[in-house]
């Protein structure tokens, strides 16, 4: 389906492949082990690095580096980056979106990548467990390969809607409500995949309550979610911009758009 992309979106969903293939052979004998899971320095982001997020970051910068373009990266690990003399492209890279799953041997793991330059604008993300692939280009549609294109689901009754939630102690009780309305709730621990699931019809909304989110989280996400049709606001019902701050600390509602009020209204926010 990478021809309903513009040539560039094409030449960088082939980076992109690249790139996941990279992070993939780089993570490979880590992945369910002790060693991929020890500290080796403090991430941008504030929280550990971990060995296994090193040798994916590592991975993508690489394959970037090799590539001919330039870039501005700014990535959860190594914080910001200049890659050629001259960046073409912002680049939002979650090198490993998953990490606890990874080391603990639970195939659920992404790598996610979102490019802008000007009014382009294009998301990636790679389930690297299954090898498939999620994208899109704005205006173009959002995709997967294996697959086609992608479209949210068209549930309108929230008592048979399967989410995707997260919230934080002591403020579980913002979820109450919603576990007390919707069909299904998992806990998946890949906000970039579970965005994915939710812009393919198979889930259909993704809250997150923790008010952490963050642009590297969601940036690719955003864009294909909404490319299928579907909605992503934080929890008052504002739109998110990508404005460069990866230590954004909000919450973010992404749904199929149908019932998106009603969701925020369901945990307290919204407009009023």
């Amino acid at each position: 389906m990478s021809e309903r992309l513009s040539p560039q979106g094409s030449d960088l969903k082939i980076l992109c492949d690249n790139a996941a293939k990279a992070v993939t052979d780089a993570i490979e004998d880590m992945t369910g082990t002790i060693v991929g899971g020890q500290n080796v320095k403090m991430g941008a982001d504030g929280t550990p690095t971990k060995q296994i997020d090193r040798a994916a970051e590592n991975a993508v910068l690489d394959t970037l580096r090799s590539s001919g373009l330039g870039f501005k990266v700014l990535s959860e690990e190594i914080g910001e980056v200049l890659i050629g003399e001259k960046p073409d492209y912002f680049l939002h890279l979650d090198p490993l979106d998953g990490t606890f799953n990874a080391i603990a041997g639970i195939p659920f793991y992404s790598v996610s990548i979102y490019l802008s330059k000007g009014d382009f604008h294009f998301g990636y993300i790679s389930d690297l467990a299954k090898g498939s692939s999620y994208y899109a280009e704005i205006g173009r549609g959002a995709y997967s390969q294996p697959g086609g294109r992608l479209q949210v689901s068209t549930q309108t009754d929230l008592s048979h809607f399967s989410i995707c939630a997260y919230t934080l102690r002591p403020h579980t009780s913002r979820m109450a409500a919603i576990g007390d309305t919707v069909r299904r709730i998992r806990t998946l621990g890949s906000t970039a995949l579970e965005m994915a699931l939710v812009a393919s019809g198979r889930l259909d909304a993704f809250v997150d309550l923790r008010g952490m989110m963050r642009v590297v989280d969601i940036a690719a996400g955003k864009i294909i979610l909404e490319e299928a049709g579907g909605m992503v606001t934080d929890s008052q019902g504002d739109a998110l911009h990508l404005d460069g701050n990866m230590w954004q600390r909000k919450d973010l509602i992404g749904s199929n758009g149908l019932l998106h009020a009603e969701l925020l209204r369901i945990i307290g926010g919204g407009p009023h």
